[in-house]
């Protein structure tokens, strides 16, 4: 699995482990409703879960874990891997030993933050998973996201259009050719 699979989507993720007791729990069920609410444009976001446990999360414990949960697994990833790469991930990339309210152990990457993504993968925003005002900014950051996409797309639009100006020199030159012919043809007949 890669990030680059998901082109053109927003990302909304955050790092858990299945056997968590205290945030974890609460974290899913406020990205589930998340994913509740982008039910009908499954395509807008994909939401991750990467294990930050990789040792006792295997692929059929976080199988279990997001059934649990009523999961939709189309838009909505339980991720495992080496453990080195996903601490990198969340530390050099994404950051969010910086951008956490709690203090983070280098040992353990146990946050309640969600990480938000654009579809150019930069981060946008970091957000407390627990709290329903942070989780309602990150649904108003995703609609703003959106809306940011579609302004590029207006723009791309345009982009054809002026790659097709040769097209349009032609045809207006063919339509002043041709006003031109017929100007001259009715002084000639005239």
């Amino acid at each position: 699995v890669s990030l680059n699979d998901l082109s053109g989507k927003i990302i909304v993720l955050d790092f858990f482990f299945t056997h968590c007791p205290t945030i974890c729990p609460g974290m899913t069920r406020s990205m589930k409703k998340l994913q509740v609410s982008y039910e009908k444009n499954p395509e807008i976001v994909q939401f991750i879960s990467i294990s930050v446990d990789p040792e006792h999360d295997s692929v059929p414990q976080l199988r279990q874990f997001a059934d649990r949960f009523n999961i939709n697994h189309d838009n909505w990833w339980f991720l495992t891997g080496n453990k080195d790469s996903i601490y990198k991930f969340a530390f050099e990339e994404l950051k969010v030993d910086k951008f956490s309210e709690e203090p983070i152990s280098p040992d353990f990457v146990h946050t309640s933050r969600f990480v938000l993504l654009d579809k150019d993968r930069y981060v946008r925003g970091y957000y407390n998973g627990l709290d329903s005002i942070s989780v309602a900014k990150l649904a108003r950051d995703i609609g703003l996201l959106m809306l940011e996409k579609n302004k590029k797309n207006k723009g791309a639009i345009f982009r054809q259009i002026l790659d097709l100006a040769w097209l349009w020199l032609i045809i207006i030159s063919a339509i002043i050719f041709f006003v031109v012919y017929m100007r001259q043809r009715r002084k000639i007949n005239g």
